[in-house]
């Protein structure tokens, strides 16, 4: 992946945003930042003892899980889960 331009940041945005709904987390910030060659998303969400923050990171697979690329999304669901497991869900 070449570096994301501004151009990808709004759908990244909104894939994001999709995807940690898709999680079901019950209290949530998140923002996405362009880096080389992918996409690093920092989350910070509810947990019983207050809140954790974790950076996520994503390929051009973020853009085919909002397109309709149902591997994709299912692989990204499943990297993020693992790293938002202790996030308090709704």
């Amino acid at each position: 992946m070449a570096e994301p331009s501004e151009a990808d940041l709004a759908p990244a945005k909104a894939a994001v945003a999709t995807l940690l709904e898709g999680l079901g987390l019950s209290a949530h910030l998140y923002a996405v930042e362009p880096r080389v060659g992918r996409w690093a998303i920092i989350v910070e969400c509810a947990t019983e003892s207050g809140w954790q923050r974790a950076e996520l990171q994503a390929g051009p697979e973020l853009l085919a899980a909002i397109r309709g690329d149902a591997e994709a999304r299912a692989a990204l669901l499943a990297e993020w889960r693992l790293h938002l497991n202790a996030c308090k869900r709704g």
